[in-house]
């Protein structure tokens, strides 16, 4: 069902962005008075298929939620680094002065230093072993299944309202529409998962009694909701958020390596 989506997502991807590719023509040889924020260059169709794949990481980071905590996180630093990455293409045609001044050069460091960071925190990453009785950690993973439901159903509802109202904007006040699609839709997903992150924290007592995965999970949550304030401010410190995340999610690896391995020795 997975790859099935993904076909399905990539499909669209591909096809809204000759959609958009036509209305741009369109709009050149016709005049058809089209918001000039998504019509006004050929280089700003690219800002659909990224929003196309967007979805798809956000679906992946729901898919990876029951599995493993570490590895939805490190589908969050991804979404942040393709929001980076789709920025540069909105801010690339308006620079005519040297990139490191440029509106798109903060994007492009952040989505270059997110990639860096997060080959390191893939190479950290432990295998995963079981740290918890059977029968306990199905109770778990089943706790975590149904949260990340919730969340699905939270996606779809709140895509819904967020595609439906952005294209009411567009026909009834298309000087006054949003193109920072981050306060359209990604601002309230990430509250929401900080919100589902800390009670699976909280649950997670419950049933881990290792202080470094504890510990590891807890400073996974403050990452998250760095992350989440990147989205809303300036580029540059939006970029110093986004580092100071994934270096602590890097140190959290860390800490939890040495404490977890202290752990085993004593408990031989």
């Amino acid at each position: 069902m997975r790859r099935n989506i993904e076909r399905f997502l990539v499909t669209c991807a591909l096809v809204l962005f000759l959609v958009h590719l036509s209305l741009y023509a369109g709009n050149e040889f016709f005049t058809w008075n089209l918001p000039e924020s998504l019509f006004s260059h050929p280089l700003a169709t690219l800002y659909t298929p990224f929003s196309v794949i967007l979805i798809a990481e956000v679906y992946l980071l729901i898919y990876y939620l029951p599995t493993s905590f570490a590895r939805s996180l490190g589908k969050q630093i991804e979404i942040v680094a393709l929001i980076e990455i789709r920025s540069v293409f909105k801010n690339l045609e308006d620079t005519s002065t040297w990139p490191w001044e440029a509106a798109f050069f903060p994007h492009m460091l952040s989505a270059l230093a997110l990639g860096g960071m997060l080959v390191l925190f893939y190479h950290l990453l432990p295998r995963r072993v079981a740290r918890l009785e059977e029968s306990e950690l199905k109770k778990f993973v089943r706790f975590k299944m149904g949260m990340a439901g919730l969340l699905t159903m939270f996606f779809i509802g709140l895509s819904v309202y967020s595609i439906g109202n952005w294209l009411w904007e567009w026909i009834t006040y298309p000087e006054a529409l949003h193109t920072d699609l981050n306060s359209v839709f990604y601002n309230e997903f990430f509250t929401a998962l900080i919100l589902v992150d800390v009670l699976l924290l909280v649950v997670s007592f419950k049933y881990l009694d290792d202080f470094g995965f504890v510990l590891r999970n807890s400073g996974f949550v403050v990452a998250t909701i760095l992350l989440r304030r990147a989205l809303s401010i300036g580029a540059w410190y939006a970029f110093s958020y986004e580092m100071t995340a994934v270096l602590l999610a890097v140190i959290m690896l860390l800490l939890q390596r040495g404490l977890s391995s202290r752990h085993a020795e004593d408990l031989e």
